[in-house]
């Protein structure tokens, strides 16, 4: 009889570090992928460069935290429809407050696309307040993806892309600093091997 334990969030992330990983290596041409690279650089969970690690970058970050899914972390189910409420109505502003403060990390970080992956059952909430927040930043340019992350137990989560991003403009000498102290200095976590 096979055991089932409670994940850790972190041992969670890890999983979905692994799934987000193999979306873009499927999505991508021949990138490069660097897993939770060094956050003096850039504050994402992975990022890919595509085309062999000469091309634009891909920064993904990964929020399962249980305050972005209002059905985990709850006692029991509310007995009536006003107890309901009340839960929905004191974890929504945290929810909110949390998503915009990932919201404006997720858009500052330097790579040409941007990335946010979530727990799929968060998505349509997480979704209507981004939408509040905007997909596109002011000078227009770019539109920020959202992945889905379905936990599917003990086998391997899945990455879906729910919205696919455009391309943003990059501050030069940010791309220049991960490029010299980074992509040039490190080899990738994840390669292809020609």
């Amino acid at each position: 009889m096979t055991v089932i334990r409670e994940l850790t969030l972190r041992q969670r992330e890890g999983r979905a570090i692994n799934a987000v990983a193999e979306l873009l290596r499927r999505k991508l041409s021949v990138p490069n992928i660097y897993l939770e690279p060094p956050p003096s650089l850039i504050l994402a969970d992975v990022l890919a460069v595509d085309r062999g690690g000469a091309g634009d970058l891909h920064a993904v970050e990964i929020k399962l935290a249980r305050d972005l899914n209002p059905s985990e972390g709850q006692q029991g189910k509310p007995s009536n429809p006003k107890e309901l409420q009340a839960n929905l109505d004191s974890w929504y502003p945290k929810f909110s407050e949390k998503l915009h403060g990932i919201y404006q990390q997720v858009m500052s970080m330097p790579a040409h696309y941007r990335y946010f992956a979530i727990p799929a059952e968060s998505f349509d909430l997480a979704f209507g307040e981004l939408t509040h927040f905007g997909l596109f930043p002011v000078d227009g340019i770019g539109r920020l993806g959202v992945i889905t992350i379905e936990d599917r137990g003990e086998e391997s989560p899945t990455a879906e892309m729910a919205v696919v991003p455009e391309r943003f403009r990059v501050d030069p000498a940010k791309l220049k600093s991960i490029e010299t102290r980074l992509l040039a200095k490190s080899r990738p976590d994840i390669e292809v091997r020609i």
